[in-house]
């Protein structure tokens, strides 16, 4: 083989060798701290208890309980009875009366179950949307950052024309006659690419062609010159190895799973959201059942009262009584008001066209308060947060992106020392007539016989490395508020999952507790009212005492209905801590990739 020729396998061999390595140097010092590293984020699991379960765990499951009321035994024959005293839960379906509207036009109501309210809002909801658009920027980011290593075509083309005055010469007295014009066409094409181990190499094809005029004596030749050139840069310390060049990529990617990971994050939110939102309109509504009854009852009351005027009944108790209707009547008002305003949130959160805010559209919930009691255990709970918790994987991409940015700062300490070199085959033909030949060019190419070529080493380092180094330990920082952060995601799952589940079980037991109340309360309000049927005189005192036991009815009748809510919203805000909302309601998220 040719001399010139091996040069030439020397340097493509060199750049295949180079393509994809990794850097020497940064991968050890990434490693020095990888193991200390781990144990910091097993430590954070293992403080809250959160080790991962062996697979031959069985752990038990504990079920919410309630404390047993002698209430439910002492009224066992009447609790039918007493459960149709007072402000009753089936008033607050279909036809509720909530007062006139802003419009002043009638307003039509939609039924809607929880489901169907999930499903609108993980839809059309402008939070969700803008996280679905976010997630598809970052798609284009890791596109956009792997095409940094996309080859380049590049082509040039051009016409030169030299009309040049001859030196002045002494011929003895005669005129110098040697003037010369030159005209060249060239064209060049060629592949350039950027390679993972920091380098760049390219290709070229350059083609000239020279056509020459004279007014001497000597009529010189046109020819062809082409030439082949095969050219490689490489950082050898600094800059080295895909570890550092992909480091972009990864990064990117990282962003690209980040976005995923809020986007589910959001749909969590929202899907948690809108439960609550709708458990907060029923409970609205219930509040207006009960406003509405007890306005109801107290103007009976008053009524009453007005016919004893003059009789056994002052003009002070009767203005008690009114005052009390109008209190009634303004506790009934704020209630419009606030079902209406529960009505709009939750179509704020669905964004559905078809019932949207701006409509007159009441949402009137059809699905019935979960009362079954949970199970549930606390360790399992808290690995599941560990493992799904879109915030601690959040915090776990942090941690990669700062050990990326630690091997990156590490290999910037390097002193720079980078290669050049390259070979060029260059061929020329004057045959064919004095105009030379194009394909007659590439013949001295294939045979190597003119051959240039290129090796150079270039060193540079700062005297003290300050900048490199501070920027190193600045990464080192940055990694290690990242497993702070990491510990503290952690943490708050923990929190959050024991906070929810003690919410849960809380809110279980005061069911019971709150339904006890109730019945109490109603049986008060029964015996007055047997009471009532058999005084013979119904005196201010008397009915003073009705007064306040119809509210206290109204107040625990309410409490019934806030601790159903609370028990139902409080699961999901525990199945949002542990990050299974979507599974729970049979939500899948389908990435589709895009297409380069």
């Amino acid at each position: 083989m040719p001399v010139g020729m091996r040069s030439f396998s020397l340097v493509v061999s060199l750049v295949v060798a180079l393509a994809a390595c990794e850097s020497p140097m940064s991968r050890g010092t990434l490693d020095q701290g990888e193991g200390q590293l781990r144990e910091a984020i097993d430590a954070a699991i293992a403080r809250q208890g959160a080790a991962p379960l062996s697979q031959s765990a069985d752990p038990e499951l504990r079920s919410a309980t309630q404390m047993p009321s002698d209430v439910f035994d002492a009224l066992r024959e009447r609790i039918p009875e007493l459960d149709g005293l007072g402000p009753q839960g089936v008033q607050g379906g279909v036809g509720l009366d909530l007062g006139p509207n802003i419009s002043g036009s009638s307003d039509p109501e939609v039924q809607l179950s929880l489901q169907a309210a999930i499903a609108a809002a993980v839809r059309n909801n402008l939070g969700v949307q803008g996280a679905r658009i976010e997630q598809a920027v970052a798609e284009t980011d890791v596109v956009r950052a792997e095409a940094a290593f996309d080859a380049v075509l590049v082509a040039n083309a051009g016409y030169e024309s030299n009309n040049v005055p001859p030196p002045p010469l002494d011929f003895g007295g005669l005129d110098n006659a040697f003037t010369q014009e030159n005209n060249q066409s060239s064209f060049s094409t060629g592949i350039q690419k950027r390679l993972i181990s920091g380098g760049t190499i390219s290709a070229n094809l350059v083609t000239n062609y020279t056509r020459q005029a004279t007014t001497s004596i000597y009529d010189p030749a046109n020819y062809w010159t082409n030439s082949v050139n095969v050219n490689m840069g490489q950082p050898l310390l600094r800059g080295f190895g895909s570890d550092v060049n992909e480091a972009q990529i990864r990064l990117a990617r990282n962003r690209d799973r980040a976005s995923l990971v809020n986007l589910r994050q959001s749909l969590l939110n929202v899907v948690q959201q809108t439960e609550v939102q709708y458990w907060t309109l029923l409970q609205t509504r219930q509040q207006v059942v009960s406003t509405a009854w007890l306005l109801k009852v107290g103007i009976e009351v008053r009524d009453i009262l007005k016919k004893r005027l003059n009789f056994d009944a002052t003009v002070a108790d009767y203005a008690l009584a009114v005052a009390i209707v109008e209190s009634r009547r303004a506790n009934l008002i704020r209630a419009w008001l606030n079902s209406r305003e529960a009505s709009d949130r939750l179509k704020l959160l669905m964004n559905d066209p078809g019932i949207s805010v701006g409509s007159d559209a009441l949402v009137v919930p059809i699905e019935q308060l979960v009362q079954e009691a949970i199970r549930y255990n606390v360790r399992d709970a808290v690995v599941t947060a560990v493992e799904q918790n879109p915030s601690i994987a959040i915090a776990l991409l942090r941690i990669d992106d700062a050990a990326i940015g630690m091997i990156v700062a590490d290999n910037g300490r390097l002193p720079q020392l980078d290669l050049q070199a390259g070979v060029t085959l260059t061929g020329q033909d004057t045959t064919g007539n004095g105009n030379g030949s194009f394909d007659g060019a590439f013949t001295d190419i294939a045979d190597a016989n003119f051959v240039s070529w290129l090796a150079q080493f270039a060193f540079s380092q700062p005297i003290g490395n300050r900048a490199a180094e501070a920027e190193y330990r600045r990464a080192r920082l940055q990694r290690s508020a990242a497993v702070i952060g990491y510990q503290s995601a952690i943490e708050n799952a923990v929190f959050a999952v024991k906070s929810s589940l003690r919410a849960v079980t809380t809110s279980y037991e005061l069911i019971e507790q709150s339904r006890a109340s109730r019945i109490a309360a109603a049986e008060s309000l029964r015996a007055l009212t047997v009471l009532e049927q058999t005084l013979a005189a119904l005196t201010p005192e008397f009915l003073q005492t009705k007064f306040q036991a119809q509210d206290r009815l109204a107040v625990a009748y309410l409490s019934h209905v806030e601790a159903m809510v609370n028990y139902n919203t409080a699961m999901a805000r525990l199945y949002n801590a542990m990050g299974t909302g979507l599974t729970m309601n049979r939500i899948d998220i389908d990435v589709i990739e895009g297409t380069p």
